[in-house]
């Protein structure tokens, strides 16, 4: 295992992150390139808060520490639920 990556090899680590996200969430079939692209953003930024989670439990963060960012978490994955749901009521106009 090299020490250090190089920047083709972290470029696709990123990568396969970002689509294991957009799977998790069952976002990779959007059907509108916009949409594809403004996701994809988010996921980029969203990334790394997977080790700052990680770093909370760690350091075992107080309650009212904690409990904003599990909210958060929280909304993040109803707001992704939506735009599935969207994006499905979308693609069934079009088909009218």
């Amino acid at each position: 295992m090299a020490l250090f990556k190089s920047t083709e090899e972290k470029q696709q680590e990123q990568l396969q992150k970002e689509q294991a996200i957009l799977a998790n969430y069952g976002l990779q079939n959007l059907s509108d390139p916009r949409d594809r692209k403004a996701v994809n953003e988010i996921i980029r930024d969203l990334v790394g808060t997977g080790m700052m989670e990680a770093g909370m439990k760690l350091s075992m963060a107080k309650a009212e520490v904690a409990l904003p960012v599990y909210y958060q978490r929280a909304i993040l994955d109803q707001n992704f639920i939506i735009i599935r749901q969207l994006d499905r009521i979308a693609q069934a106009l079009e088909k009218k």
